[in-house]
């Protein structure tokens, strides 16, 4: 799992760094990107969408314990 994440964290970077890099060779700058992404955090919809997914990811996380906990102590 902790490989998982370290992989999706690299290309998380390596895929912001060409997008700078990219900006910067249309003459823009990182702060463009930084407003951009600002302004899709404070979205109402999308700080609605990560509830959303949060809530689901956290149901999914105690199904998965009990799950975990029955098989466990069942055995």
């Amino acid at each position: 799992m902790r490989k998982n994440i370290l992989i999706l964290a690299v290309i998380a970077v390596a895929a912001y760094l060409v997008g700078v890099e990219s900006a910067k060779a249309r003459g823009k700058n990182y702060e463009d990107l930084r407003h951009q992404f600002e302004r899709l955090w404070t979205n109402p919809e999308a700080k609605k969408s990560r509830k959303r997914m949060a809530k689901n990811a956290k149901k999914s996380l105690e199904k998965a314990l009990e799950k975990a906990r029955k098989n466990f102590l069942g055995s």
